[in-house]
């Protein structure tokens, strides 16, 4: 059974399988990523003899992972297994031909159930966030936006290093916020050395002029909780817990990092000026 492990930041998950159709499956989706760290947490796969049925909408029926069950599925039938709190393990049971099924989704949704089950069991303030992480000049930008928001766009005009254009892992304590790219497909992508500090972040809106403010509490609040990665399952199984969770990373956030909107043309030439761009009137402006 061969070990395949990767850095999901702050934590290394490795996984143990039999097959080597889903081996090469795992190495091609997670590369760049793979690790020598030693195991947080070891999913071993397991191969079932049935193929899962013909998905229809899944995401409406998935189940969430938890530390505190002995079992769990995700599908119906797409996903089988079991946890072991106590030696930070989960096994799963999949169909060898799984993962040439096109449930990338399922996929990732049960890794985002993973990766939230492990951050509660170890008290990890993390969570991800919809958006597109850059570098530039050794500051570290956080874009944050829904789909065709801009993300890709954003980070293709940046002209520095972006960490990934879809998913960041967000974690906060009492230094601040930082962000990490996930091992996830993405446009854009690249594994830093280690997490990096968010010095900026910005709700974008695309525009012909660029503009940028502080958005008020109550809006910040309601971009970034709009932002954040759900369905409130990866949270808690109980709705109204989930939803006071969520919220909560939100305060965390915030209480760190203040959110601006950004409103920016498609060419990238804010990108001359962002960093020029100073507080006036309640906000930011500057032209081209």
């Amino acid at each position: 059974m061969s070990i395949l492990s990767v850095h999901f930041g702050p934590f290394s998950l490795s996984f143990a399988s039999p097959s080597s159709n889903i081996d090469e499956y795992l190495r091609n989706f997670f590369s760049g990523y793979e690790c020598d760290r030693s195991p947080d947490f070891l999913v071993t796969i397991r191969l079932s003899d049935e193929l899962p049925p013909p998905v229809v909408q899944p995401r409406q029926r998935w189940l969430s992972l938890a530390l505190n069950k002995k079992g769990f599925e995700i599908g119906p039938d797409l996903i089988r297994g079991s946890t072991n709190s106590r030696h930070d393990e989960c096994t799963i049971q999949v169909h060898e031909n799984f993962f040439q099924l096109p449930l990338l989704e399922v996929f990732q949704g049960f890794l985002f159930r993973l990766y939230y089950t492990i951050c509660m069991a170890r008290s990890v303030q993390s969570c991800f966030v919809h958006g597109c992480g850059v570098i530039k000049e050794k500051t570290g930008y956080l874009f944050i936006g829904g789909h065709q928001a801009g993300k890709t766009t954003i980070g293709k005009s940046s002209g520095g290093l972006v960490i990934h254009d879809d998913q960041i892992i967000v974690s906060f304590d009492e230094t601040g916020c930082s962000m990490d790219s996930p091992p996830l497909p993405g446009k854009l992508r690249h594994h830093p050395d280690r997490a990096v500090l968010i010095d900026r972040m910005y709700l974008i809106v695309q525009d012909t002029q660029v503009s940028v403010k502080q958005l008020q509490p109550a809006l910040a609040l309601k971009s970034l909780y709009a932002e954040i990665v759900s369905p409130l399952t990866l949270f808690s199984n109980d709705e109204i817990n989930a939803r006071i969770l969520k919220a909560k990373s939100c305060f965390e956030i915030l209480n760190r990092l203040p959110v601006f909107e950004l409103h920016f043309d498609k060419k990238g030439y804010f990108w001359d000026s962002l960093a020029q761009l100073q507080p006036s009137g309640g906000g930011w402006s500057g032209g081209i």
